[in-house]
């Protein structure tokens, strides 16, 4: 009977594992893309022959606030499954400014 608890206990230990590192290894992907991404947008809708556009300073808000919205959602979520750290849960505070930040910058 323990032989099968320990090898069940063993599978679930190595099952949460790879999805830790799963995880991990995917919110970098996600945070390099995204801001690879987010800054060649900068970059093209900065140029000065598109200024004449007023929809492109709309599309310019939009890509930083893309910028900000992968930094913030992904580093969050990063610290939450992978290194178990809630900064929710630390105080009412923290929690109401990265749910003000997180609102704002969609």
């Amino acid at each position: 009977m323990t032989s099968s608890s320990n090898q069940t206990t063993a599978e679930i230990d190595s099952i949460r594992y790879v999805t830790t590192m799963i995880i991990q290894k995917w919110s970098f992907v996600l945070l390099s893309l995204g801001t690879i991404g987010h800054i060649l947008n900068i970059c093209v809708l900065t140029r000065p022959a598109l200024r004449s556009s007023p929809c492109i300073y709309y599309f310019l808000a939009s890509a930083i606030s893309g910028l900000i919205v992968t930094y913030t959602n992904v580093l969050l979520r990063l610290l939450q499954l992978v290194y178990n750290i809630d900064l929710f849960a630390y105080s009412l505070g923290s929690c109401k400014t990265l749910i003000y930040i997180t609102f704002w910058a969609r």
